[in-house]
């Protein structure tokens, strides 16, 4: 029998890879896996340190700051973090709780009291106002109150 090669194949196509090509492969590989291993460290490293720091959603606060300038000292401890936080902390102003049921006006329990010429001279305004008898009486009713005080 006759060795029948399709002439189609090139010889490039048949050739098993050299060392050289499984080198740089394995290269890129090794360069892949050492940039996802140095992303989730200083992930987790911000994570630590952002719920250290009183932050209660440090993953939506990773995904808006710039992470890329974290380094690792030789001691492996995370150095640019701290820095994220502080500047963080300090332009985020922290919300003050709301009362449940409480009263919806901010100032509400900034009110004085009025003054006794003060109720008189806003009953005197609202009976001149409305001409209401209601509001009449109780405008002489606080006149009278006043001048047996007095």
């Amino acid at each position: 029998m006759e060795d029948v090669t399709n002439p189609e194949i090139l010889e490039e196509q048949t050739q098993e890879p050299t060392w050289e090509d499984e080198r740089a492969e394995l290269t890129q590989r090794l360069e892949t896996l050492t940039t996802e291993l140095h992303t989730q460290r200083v992930g987790n490293a911000f994570y630590r340190k952002a719920r250290a720091a009183g932050i209660d959603d440090p993953d939506a606060l990773a995904s808006i700051v710039n992470l890329s300038a974290v380094t690792f000292d030789d001691a492996g401890q995370a150095q640019g973090i701290d820095e994220i936080l502080t500047a963080f902390t300090s332009a985020a102003k922290p919300k003050e709780p709301r009362t449940i049921g409480g009263p919806f006006a901010p100032n509400y329990g900034e009110r004085a009291e009025k003054t006794s010429e003060q109720r008189l001279a806003t009953a005197a305004e609202k009976a001149k106002r409305t001409g209401r008898p209601e509001d009449m009486v109780e405008y002489m009713e606080l006149k009278s109150k006043l001048k047996l005080q007095n």
